[in-house]
């Protein structure tokens, strides 16, 4: 092994992510009914394995990434649509599949991940009492008990992890400044004025009297932001967490823009002239004026007055938005509903086109509704209700066209389920979609829940993968890639929405060729912790392990499952052995199955998850800071950083180095079938002829060199079960 040439490049994965995107386009189906794609390896009609399934529209596209074999070249897509009818098609794999059958519409997403700084490290200097502090040649200033009074920041960082209270001044004409309140501090800020690229970050609670930003200033929030004033911001406003502004809110230029997942209120009146991407909810108590660039609203606005639409684009993707009063679509303005969003206000007033296009959108009009000019259509896939189905101006079917009708409330017939961002909802279910998710029974691997609608699995609905390992990390071992040999299948449970649900995974562990007692778990890069519902099914008995009450593991950044703490708890041996199923002439032992059921409490996007198998590790030995994984995979909080870079380790965390050493050999890796594992002692790539030219290519020459294949393998180091 230590003779092989392996380029620093090489991830060492017998595995490939490619990305899918699909699109349908049946003019004879209902408008706004949703299909359904399947995903197969090998021919449906002929043995085809299931991976992947989910929901696919009229404008709605099916995307997904999906993990494959680098030796596999092709995949089978099969549609099914409410008529019954099936259509088969096979593609080559390449990094992106796009099949297409209508115009694309990609759903753009955002995902900042939480990367909080506190005071444990990085200070220069603290603050303490009461009293004038400048802060310059960047300094980090830390308070980590109470101070008031005024604090000038010109070049350098403050960090408030105790309590605050008194004035800041920030900016210096090309000089970076930060002003940080971690999640254990509070800063009461009577006034606050942010020039040039300075940067507000918030994980805990601010209250501001006063603030002016100016330039290219910016806040990113994930705690909680109270403003008792007007409030602009001249760039970007990221929100992950809740912003109460007790005055009137303005998104005043091009330049400015605001991205939120989190909660904001505003108690006056919220005038938009930049880019807003709504994932999560506003409340506005005054009027809303859209009055350029675009608004994408995947969730909930609410004005409590009117709402203004001008010259602007207004993009819903399942979004809801509601008006007390009035809503006025004027000239200028394009308005785009998709996948069953809403519109819900008193009057609606149309002096413009409203678009439709996905699966059916509902405009819900409790009082009148008037389309001002013979060319104003209601267009596509949406369903208008006013209260006896009649205009105030307009009609129908004149002014409706491909596909838009115009009813009374009380037969209301396109069904938006409510929810977290739709509190109203709309409609009825239909006969054939018994819990109303929008996916007909005929098509739903789950017909009777509303939360869930298809199965994917991984490697497929009838077959396992592998992970193998070396466990004497930081040092080199013998590289017989048997101390752990885990074979896993994933069962991954979509909503109608293609969100993740639940992560059902199976392990069971057929082989330890060594002595030490290791744990298993695994790690969902860029999902917090707290987004996870439920886990159930692990075995963890030593007491080295702490678990929140959700059971994901305790101090952790990401959401970690430990699924065993100790490969003793699961595996019987069927002989005085320390070593399991490595050794020739020893009798055979069996592994218990794990069955891991991880729930997500709001469902999550399947690009943000990625696909499994996701971050596994190894724990060695009970030690909870020793964690192996694949080459390059990042480690959990818990990791011991003082390993890296020791032993025969080369890991180098700050260029995202991980689990290689100088040779870039590796600790782990993950095999896309049924692995056959070298007895003990025996290095991987005497087992197999072609290992080396693999690894040596980049896994450009031999991708399929773990196949049981003529002159692919040394049979007599292969392990195999004993007759007796």
């Amino acid at each position: 092994m230590d003779d092989l040439n392996v380029h620093t490049s090489f991830d060492w994965q017998t595995t490939r992510v490619v990305e899918l995107r699909i699109i349908t386009n049946y003019p004879s189906l209902p408008a706004g009914s949703l299909s359904k794609i399947s995903v197969y390896l090998g021919d449906p009609t002929n043995g085809g394995l299931l991976m992947k399934s989910g929901s696919v529209g009229f404008g709605f596209m099916f995307q997904a990434l999906l993990r494959v074999s680098t030796a596999d070249s092709s995949l089978y897509l099969q549609l099914k649509t409410i008529s019954g009818y099936t259509e088969t098609v096979k593609l080559a794999i390449e990094n992106v599949i796009n099949y297409t059958f209508n115009e694309q519409v990609i759903k753009e997403t955002n995902f900042f991940p939480v990367d909080e700084s506190d005071c444990s490290t990085g200070c220069t200097n603290w603050l303490n009492g009461s009293g004038t502090a400048v802060i310059d040649s960047g300094r980090v200033y830390c308070i980590t008990e109470s101070y008031s009074g005024h604090v000038t920041i010109k070049e350098g960082t403050l960090k408030v992890c105790g309590t605050f209270s008194g004035t800041i001044s920030m900016g210096q004409i090309g000089k970076p400044c930060n002003l940080i309140v971690s999640s254990s501090g509070f800063a009461a800020i009577s006034s606050l004025g942010m020039t040039y690229e300075c940067s507000f970050w918030v994980y805990g609670n601010a209250t501001i009297a006063s603030v002016s930003m100016i330039n290219n200033s910016y806040l990113r929030n994930y705690g909680t932001v109270t403003i008792n004033n007007n409030f602009s911001h001249p760039s970007l406003l990221k929100n992950f967490g809740t912003i109460a502004i007790n005055g009137k809110y303005t998104i005043g230029s091009p330049s400015s823009a605001l991205e939120n997942l989190g909660g904001i209120t505003v108690t006056s009146n919220w005038d938009v002239a930049g880019n807003v991407d709504n994932s999560g909810t506003i409340e506005v108590f005054g009027s809303i004026s859209f009055n350029g660039k675009t608004v994408l609203n995947r969730c909930n606005i609410y004005s409590h007055q009117q709402v203004t639409f001008n010259t602007m684009v207004y993009n819903s993707n399942n979004g809801y938005l509601h008006s007390d009063m009035e809503m006025t679509v004027n000239t200028g303005a394009k308005l785009l509903l998709q996948n069953q969003s809403m519109i819900s206000t008193s009057d609606f007033i149309m002096n413009n086109t409203v678009s439709g296009t996905g699966s059916s959108s509902v405009i819900k009009c409790t009082h009148s509704s008037s389309i001002n000019g013979s060319l104003k259509f209601v267009s596509g896939p949406i369903e208008m209700l006013t209260p006896d189905g009649t205009l105030q101006s307009g009609s129908f079917p004149e002014n409706f066209n491909e596909g838009a009708v115009l009813l009374p409330l009380s037969n209301a017939v396109a069904f938006i389920p409510a929810g977290e961002c739709n509190p109203e909802g709309s409609g009825h279910i239909d006969a054939n979609d018994s819990d109303g998710d929008g996916i007909v029974n005929q098509l739903d691997d789950f017909p009777s829940d509303v939360s869930r609608a298809f199965l994917n699995w991984y490697p497929d609905a009838s077959s396992f993968s592998t992970l193998i390992f070396e466990d004497l990390w930081p040092y080199k071992g013998d590289y017989d890639m048997n101390d752990a040999v885990i074979d896993y299948q994933f069962k991954v449970v979509t909503n109608s929405r293609n969100q993740v649900v639940d992560i059902n995974p199976k392990f069971y562990l057929r082989a330890a060729g060594a002595a030490l007692k290791n744990g298993f778990g695994l790690q969902l890069d860029g999902i917090l912790p707290e987004t996870v519902g439920s886990v159930s099914g692990y075995i963890n008995k030593f007491g080295y392990i702490s678990l929140n009450e959700n059971g994901t593991e305790k101090s952790q950044h990401n959401a970690v499952i430990i699924v065993w703490d100790n490969a003793d708890n699961i595996i019987h041996r069927a002989g005085p052995s320390p070593m399991f199923n490595t050794l020739p002439d020893y009798p055979a032992g069996h592994s218990d199955s794990v069955f891991i059921n991880i729930h997500f409490a709001i469902p999550q996007d399947q690009y943000l998850i990625g696909p499994p198998p996701y971050n596994p590790f190894l724990i060695k030995n009970l030690d909870r800071g020793v964690e192996i994984h694949m080459p390059d995979y990042i480690p959990t909080s818990l990791v011991n950083q003082a390993y890296f870079g020791t032993g025969d380790d080369d890991s180098n965390p700050s260029e995202g180095r991980y689990y290689k050493t100088e040779k870039n050999l590796l600790w782990a890796t993950n095999i896309a079938k049924k692995y056959d594992y070298t007895y003990e002692t025996i290095a991987i790539l005497y087992g197999y002829k072609h290992f080396a030219e693999w690894c040596q290519a980049s896994g450009n020459s031999y991708p399929n060199w773990y196949l049981n294949l003529p002159g692919y393998r040394q049979e007599n180091y292969i392990y195999s079960i004993p007759l007796n």
